[in-house]
């Protein structure tokens, strides 16, 4: 395939997933918070992981209706946060309960994180239950880590593989997870970027922090 049918190819899948978050989302968005508490499950631990690190500048992507950057900003008031979100429903919302927060519409594969913060990059990078469902999330993923300041880390808190209980019982879960585009993060996928990774109970969810990428030697 030419780049530039790779390109326009791209575009139309992109094209498709905003439609179906635009859909889903618009008549999820008024319940989102109160019906996913039950299953949504390690977010309130991966923040307090978060606030327990310094950082200055924050960028949560598929950040939805604002609910995990309003709980880090009560928790850290001093730090600057911004917002990735392609969902037009989740957006508004999003812009309603976090005003002083950056809010771009974009994908995480190539959003420009300096961008958000007058050029500087981002101390931390949050994926809370969204790389399940991000297209390409190996990209999402090294892109995310290349535009990490020093020091920085990347937080991803999401699905995991259910690996502790029956069988039959994670499989009848995974379809029922595909029905919405979630697919589970690949163990594999945070191994080969040098994860690290805490497990939440019967392998249910998944917490985990990486690097920066390594950036080139200067001869």
């Amino acid at each position: 395939m030419s780049g530039h049918a790779s390109s326009v190819s791209a575009r139309g899948d992109r094209a498709r997933h905003r439609a179906f978050l635009d859909g889903y989302y618009g008549w999820a968005e008024p319940l989102y918070d109160v019906t996913r508490k039950p299953y949504l499950l390690g977010r309130d631990r991966a923040l307090a992981r978060i606030a327990a690190r310094p950082y200055v500048r924050l960028v949560e992507v598929g950040a939805g209706t604002g609910r995990n950057l309003a709980r880090l900003r009560a928790l850290r008031p001093d730090a600057t946060y911004a917002a990735i979100e392609p969902s037009a429903p989740m957006r508004r919302r999003l812009a309603g309960r976090c005003p002083w927060a950056v809010v771009h519409d974009g994908f995480a594969e190539d959003v420009d994180y300096r961008a958000l913060f007058a050029l500087a990059r981002p101390d931390v990078i949050l994926f809370s239950y969204s790389l399940s469902m991000i297209q390409d999330p190996a990209r999402a993923l090294r892109h995310a880590r290349a535009s990490l300041a020093p020091g920085g880390e990347v937080f991803v808190v999401d699905f995991g593989d259910l690996h502790r209980v029956p069988r039959s019982m994670a499989q009848l879960f995974h379809r029922w997870l595909d029905a919405f585009h979630v697919r589970p993060v690949d163990r594999a996928l945070l191994a080969g970027e040098r994860a690290r990774v805490e497990e939440g109970r019967w392998g249910y969810y998944r917490i985990a922090r990486l690097p920066p990428a390594p950036q080139p030697r200067v001869s």
